[in-house]
């Protein structure tokens, strides 16, 4: 997110030039559709219109400035016929009371939050209200759909009161629930052991072994051992080439982990060697990683807590803002950008007392689920899903990390073998250039590191004699015989 007083009086650059072609005075804002349109650069004069930045020209917002790729995407307003239709409205959200349908006061609104990449409102700063920080007078609004603007006052639905409440323990509630489920699975299927051990397996290799990359090892080898469906028939006999229509059907099954192994996949050294890894990293700074980790596996404990402090990334990007209630997106945002402690530092919970809260949560919920189960089978079945899943989990958390870092150091320096594109069209790298930090970064916050990390040229430069070769005969060179 990015606060709207924050890029007011930001200067404007153009790319192509390097120029500074203007200020931000002020942002405009379709109150009907609540997002953001355009960025308002030259009031309207007595003999001159009013000039703005679409929202779609605009490159990138810095800390520091706004890009734009050419100072000609700054037009008039009257060129815009949205734009101009707002300008001549003049509605003016500053200072509008928010209230919902029920009449409840949430304040008076003085700022407003919003993707810089798609412009959506997601939420306002307001003053006083039912919801205002004993500190700072302040709460934060999320943004609705229906918002209703009126002369003095705009109204919203009743449940955005609701939103606004804090809500620490639904965690619990959540992980009972999940218990439940899993247990009520355990009474309709508790004579399906031997499926319940297949499942576990094949959760712990899909942990250690991404599946796709399970997929891109067995393609074009040949099985060692016989491969059965979950029936004991015959899915592939032993020595047969493994094609992509096996592939499919083996992952369709469930048993692609069993392909994996008659292939020559070795889950154990896999294992073995993500604990090489991730256990090198650790130890380059132990105290950071730990803390790191720590956060990660407990990030959820901020779930529905209030943040009592702005959570901002390098680049200034808002990734909670005070008085907001944190949300699965929220939650999303702070493990993209590696701010999961910072997340639960703002709602006060520290990484130690989120971490014993989640566990002792995690336990709770085991063990009511082992009181219900009524016979060894049940319990059997629950206790074999729980392992499986903490265990994946903690697993995948642990490897996923490595295998990228892997991934990127890989990419770097190394051109591209198609054209990388943001979710505006945006161009991120074009065919041919180089992969830099950079670029690493735009296409992260982009969610294209994916595709960027999958379109890296890898084959060895080809050079002909003809390119190696002087244009002349060195003067110390043999004679040639004739």
């Amino acid at each position: 997110m990015r606060k709207g007083s924050d890029v007011i009086g930001k200067p404007i650059v153009a790319y192509d030039t390097g120029e500074k072609v203007g200020r931000v005075r002020d942002l405009i804002f379709d109150q009907e559709r609540n997002y953001l349109v355009a960025l308002l650069v030259q009031e309207k004069g007595f003999m001159s219109d009013a000039r703005v930045l679409p929202l779609a020209a605009i490159q990138s917002i810095g800390m520091d400035a706004a890009i734009v790729s050419k100072a000609e995407y700054i037009i008039s307003a009257k060129l815009n016929s949205q734009v101009a239709a707002i300008l001549d409205r003049n509605n003016i959200m500053n200072g509008t009371h928010i209230m919902t349908v029920s009449g409840q006061d949430l304040g008076k609104m003085v700022d407003l939050y919003f993707d810089e990449t798609t412009g959506v409102i997601e939420g306002y700063e307001v003053s006083g209200g039912i919801f205002a920080d004993a500190y700072s007078g302040r709460s934060f609004v999320p943004a609705v759909q229906t918002l209703r603007i009126g002369e003095d006052y705009a109204f919203v639905p009743a449940m955005v009161a609701d939103l606004m409440e804090e809500q620490v323990g639904g965690i619990k509630a959540a992980i009972q629930d999940t218990s439940d489920k899993v247990q009520a699975a355990a009474h309709k299927a508790g004579e399906q052991i031997s499926e319940v051990s297949r499942q576990t397996k094949t959760q712990i290799a899909n942990a250690i072994v991404d599946p796709d990359l399970q997929k891109r090892f067995v393609l074009g080898r040949k099985t060692q051992s016989t491969v059965l469906r979950p029936d004991g028939s015959v899915l592939i006999e032993t020595n047969k080439l493994v094609t992509i229509p096996d592939i499919t059907v083996a992952e369709q099954l469930g048993v692609l982990d069993r392909l994996y192994r008659a292939t020559g996949g070795n889950l154990t050294e896999d294992a073995m060697q993500r604990a090489k890894e991730i256990g090198q990293d650790v130890a380059q700074n132990i105290s950071t990683k730990t803390n790191g980790a720590t956060a990660y596996y407990t990030i959820n404990q901020a779930l529905g807590r209030r943040a009592a402090a702005v959570v901002r990334t390098r680049d200034g990007l808002i990734v909670a803002a005070p008085g907001q209630i944190v949300t699965e997106k929220t939650i999303e945002r702070a493990q993209t950008y590696h701010l999961e402690e910072a997340l639960l530092r703002s709602v006060g919970v520290s990484t130690t007392t989120a971490a014993k809260s989640s566990a002792n949560e995690a336990l709770d919920a085991a063990g009511d689920a082992a009181d219900r189960a009524g016979d060894r089978v049940q319990s059997g079945f629950s206790q074999s899903m729980e392992w499986a899943k903490q265990t994946g989990q903690k697993l995948r958390t642990q490897t996923t990390h490595a295998l990228e870092e892997q991934h990127i150091k890989a990419a770097l320096g190394r051109p591209t073998t198609r054209v990388i594109l943001d979710r505006q069209d945006r161009v991120i790298l074009n065919t041919g250039e180089l992969i830099t930090h950079q670029s690493i970064e735009a296409a992260r916050r982009a969610g294209m590191l994916e595709v960027l990390l999958s379109s890296v040229y890898s084959k060895t430069p080809q050079f002909s004699e003809a390119t190696l070769r002087a244009p002349e005969p060195g003067r110390a060179a043999l004679p040639v015989a004739s």
